[in-house]
């Protein structure tokens, strides 16, 4: 009998699902685990028309299709990045394992070899997240930021056909295809917050599989997890998605937890920046009273330019 585990079929979905894969056989013996391919809406889609199609919110394009999978009992668990699972998860499914987070950073590859500092004025660079441009524009408005969509060979494709003259991705996409080395450079915090919960992969199972939550337990990386809920926390009181232009990123030294957050309209004009300090022992406190910091200081007027009602 074997264990099926879910994933996309991209080549990164499949790689780092396998990585997975491959440590949760290892504390499920009895059993062949392998993985089964699950194509969701947006894999189908650009996002703009997912989100036409379905009516639904862009963030959970990615997962809806496999969370319906483990609760009819075809698939026993399933693999994710984080960053594309909704801050609310359906009913009867729970996330059980947060395995060790990846590179959370953004990365910047160009034609020339240039750094983000060094790209002369005019420099067109790919994106299609509004969080990228946002932050991108908040420090080099003499860039053109252009729209760019597809994977890691895409994007890197529209480089060397001259389309554009660099682009972003995750460094832990990058990472986790081993083309690291194709990297020009891995940008600070400081610069570009990453997304909330990037780099980190999950493991969603059914709340009544008792069996298979008490065997994955060994899984869940601690540091990854607090500071995985912190971001989570505040990215869901400010009520975003992954079109909305936030970015967060915890850091645990000790006991003590560090939450950087930023908020922007993707021209860059309007863009806030905080911190904030707490426990480890209350990431979720943390994570909601940055935001609702942000949500006192004006946040509310970018989110609103988003379509967001008032709350």
């Amino acid at each position: 009998m074997s264990l099926l585990i879910g994933t996309r079929g991209s080549q990164l979905a499949l790689g780092q699902a396998e990585g997975a894969r491959t440590q949760i056989a290892r504390l499920w013996p009895e059993e062949e685990v392998r993985l089964e391919v699950v194509k969701t809406l947006g894999d189908r889609l650009s996002a703009k028309e997912a989100s036409e199609e379905s009516g639904e919110a862009p963030q959970g394009l990615f997962t809806k299709e496999l969370d319906e999978a483990l609760l009819a009992g075809r698939i026993r668990a399933a693999i994710h990045s984080m960053k594309d699972v909704p801050t609310q998860l359906p009913a009867g499914i729970e996330m059980r394992a947060l395995l060790k987070r990846e590179d959370p950073r953004d990365a910047l590859i160009s034609r020339s070899g240039a750094k983000f500092f060094e790209l002369p004025a005019g420099s067109r660079i790919g994106t299609s997240s509004p969080r990228r441009e946002a932050q991108i524009r908040a420090v080099r408005s003499d860039l053109q930021v252009l729209p760019l969509r597809g994977n890691v060979d895409t994007r890197l494709r529209k480089i060397q056909e001259g389309e554009v003259d660099a682009v972003l991705v995750a460094a832990a996409g990058l990472k986790r295809l081993g083309r690291e080395k194709e990297a020009t450079e891995f940008l600070s915090p400081e610069v570009m917050l990453p997304a909330p919960a990037q780099g980190v992969l999950c493991v969603t199972l059914r709340q009544d599989d008792g069996p298979l939550i008490t065997a994955l337990k060994p899984l869940c990386d601690e540091t990854t997890r607090i500071c995985t809920e912190a971001e989570r926390a505040f990215l869901r009181t400010l009520q975003g998605g992954c079109r909305i232009p936030v970015g967060a990123l915890a850091t645990l030294e000790g006991r003590v937890l560090t939450l950087t957050g930023v908020i922007a309209n993707p021209n860059g004009e309007q863009i806030m920046r905080n911190s904030q300090k707490g426990s480890a022992e209350r990431p979720v406190e943390l994570g909601t009273e940055l935001a609702q910091i942000f949500l006192r200081n004006g946040a509310q007027e970018i989110l609103n330019g988003f379509g967001r009602s008032s709350w």
